[in-house]
């Protein structure tokens, strides 16, 4: 996926407001304004970030910015069908430690199946929403230090932020959904 240059609006300045303070100049980050006779102009709009801070200092509102509707392709934001007919040929058990493996995943969703052996434990961490949704074995999800028995079946949702680490009392297999 490659990320494309976005043309931010640049500021619009009420001739008629302006009232030749300079306060929007001196605030510029980008150096994009400058006072010409006695008046604040865009002078470079491609520098221009619209940090916003022009606008917000202005005492008059002699400052704006034109509404934009930003406008992108499907695929840059959706992840592609996929079928799997198998899920345990997609699990991973090994007596190192965790080996998540990725199903699916943009810059919004990710979508691992993980898989733990006896005894094997996924340290609490925080992270994104997320859904959890147990597909074989018996263990425990800790959400904030709330400890949830799991089996084939159960879904635990876990908020933004929240702790949440996996123990397993069997070999344990996972789907998780990570929801940025």
């Amino acid at each position: 996926m490659t990320k494309r240059q976005l043309t931010l609006p640049v500021p619009l300045i009420d001739v008629n407001r302006c009232t030749g303070c300079g306060l929007c100049v001196r605030v510029c980050p980008t150096n994009a304004l400058i006072m010409r006779d006695g008046i604040a102009i865009v002078a470079n709009p491609q520098a221009c970030i619209y940090a916003g801070h022009c606008e917000r200092i202005y005492p008059v509102q002699a400052i704006s910015r034109p509404f934009q509707i930003m406008l992108s392709r499907e695929e840059e934001n959706s992840v592609k069908s996929m079928f799997y007919p198998d899920w345990q040929e997609k699990v991973v058990f090994s007596p190192g430690g965790p080996q998540p493996q990725i199903l699916a995943e943009n810059e919004k969703l990710k979508v691992i199946i993980g898989s733990l052996e006896v005894g094997q434990k996924i340290p609490a961490h925080p992270e994104a929403l997320a859904v959890y949704h147990f597909l074989e074995g018996t263990g425990w999800m800790i959400v904030d230090d709330e400890r949830y028995p799991v089996r084939p079946g159960a879904t635990v949702i876990t908020a933004e932020g929240a702790k949440r680490g996996v123990e397993a009392e069997t070999r344990l297999v996972f789907l998780a959904t990570r929801i940025a």
